[in-house]
């Protein structure tokens, strides 16, 4: 704004003095024509340096007398107006930077104000994000520890695994907002096992259950055979005792070729009577003996594989009874038997061979499970050192499982 008025005086000062010098040009033209009738006048040389002279003066008290008072007045009275322009532009300086500094002052406090409204804001949608995602997750591990079993917990583990995983995948998509991680893997994790653990534990207790009760069934089996076998044996004796009697009587009243038979019989008769005592004795002392029983090696070519055999032990007094249920529906064949051995006692001669085929068990947590990657002949081997020889069968017959075989390769071929 000063520059524009300093621009302004300026064409003023501009103006006033070409005024003058269009004055001085009129008037030294007059002088000069005046001149020149003061030459035709005076035409000696004198007058002429004389009236140069004179105009010389005139023109200078002109200046002096206009022109310069002029400059003067005008160079005070710019002077004043810069002054005073630059007064006010101090004035209306500080004005603009009061007022510019207020502004920045307030809206500095409404965008801190904004600000912390915002943060506040975030917060709380972070602390509801956070609640809902662990929420959310700890409802889907606690879904999947309760529907842990001994046969699933392998598939358990791995959606467990992926849940952990898709809880940090959230919290990475979401990163600007600092969620927390509250999945403590490790400790879900231990959490896990020991359910597993427990769960193990009480398959195998209830696998030992069903062990004793597998046994006491084939013990009230076994003793039901024998006591039927021993009424069987007293009633066939019951039986012989009162034919002898009878031929005794017709003997004592019989003569000639009819008492010779009838000493035949009676002969006959004793022996049976002796052979039912000895059948008696015999149910009687089995009855006694509790460790007897069968020690039997089998194998399922087509559920395990070649070389899996099984080593077990059952009391029962037919032990293809026993067989016939581990052939049940659970496996796709028949288990085929490679030798049963009969001894006297049974669990003995099973806790050594398990004992000494320990390195070859699959199963080397769960012992119950008597299942063993070996050669057959090893097995044999060792019954042999603990029993003595025995007859068994090399290779299994598998007919179901060969069966199938061939009727697949005839699918394909067809």
């Amino acid at each position: 704004m000063a520059k524009k008025k300093n621009d302004g005086a300026s064409t003023g000062i501009l103006i006033v003095i070409g005024l003058i010098i269009w004055g001085l040009w009129i008037a030294v033209k007059a002088l000069i024509e005046f001149n020149n009738q003061v030459i035709q006048a005076a035409s000696g040389p004198a007058g002429i340096v004389c009236a140069f002279f004179g105009l010389l003066i005139l023109i200078s008290f002109l200046i002096k007398r206009f022109i310069y008072r002029g400059f003067n007045r005008k160079e005070e009275e710019l002077k004043q107006s810069i002054a005073e322009l630059e007064h006010k532009e101090a004035g209306l300086h500080e004005q603009v930077q009061r007022e510019v500094d207020s502004r920045i002052t307030s809206e500095r406090k409404k965008l801190r104000s904004e600000q912390e409204l915002f943060d506040k804001t975030v917060n709380k949608a972070t602390k509801a994000l956070q609640r809902i995602v662990d929420s959310a997750y700890k409802f889907r591990a606690k879904t999947l520890l309760a529907g842990v079993t001994i046969n699933n917990w392998q598939v358990k583990y791995d959606q467990l695994r992926k849940e952990t995983d898709s809880y940090a995948d959230i919290r990475n998509k979401i990163h600007f907002l600092g969620l927390e991680d509250n999945s403590d893997w490790e400790g879900l994790k231990q959490e896990f096992l020991d359910k597993v653990a427990f769960l193990q534990k009480a398959q195998e207790e209830k696998e030992y259950q069903a062990e004793i009760k597998q046994q006491m069934r084939e013990e009230k089996q076994r003793q039901d055979e024998l006591d039927r076998q021993q009424r069987e044996a007293e009633e066939e004796a019951e039986r012989l005792a009162e034919q002898q009697r009878l031929i005794e009587e017709a003997l004592a009243q019989a003569e000639g070729s009819y008492k010779a038979e009838l000493e035949k019989q009676k002969l006959e008769l004793e022996q049976q009577i002796a052979d039912v005592h000895k059948q008696y004795e015999r149910a009687k002392s089995m009855a006694q003996m509790t460790r007897q029983g069968h020690v039997y090696i089998i194998s399922n070519i087509g559920s395990f594989g070649e070389n899996v055999y099984k080593v077990g032990m059952t009391r029962r007094l037919e032990p293809m009874d026993r067989i016939k249920e581990l052939s049940d529906a659970s496996v796709p064949f028949d288990f085929d038997v490679h030798a049963m051995i009969s001894c006297d006692d049974a669990p003995a001669l099973e806790r050594a061979l398990h004992s000494t085929l320990e390195a070859h068990r699959i199963n080397k947590v769960n012992l119950r499970k008597e299942f063993f990657r070996v050669e057959l002949e090893k097995i044999i081997s060792e019954v042999k050192r603990q029993h003595g020889s025995i007859d068994y069968i090399a290779d299994p017959a598998a007919l179901q499982y060969w069966q199938s075989q061939e009727s697949d390769e005839e699918n394909v071929a067809a």
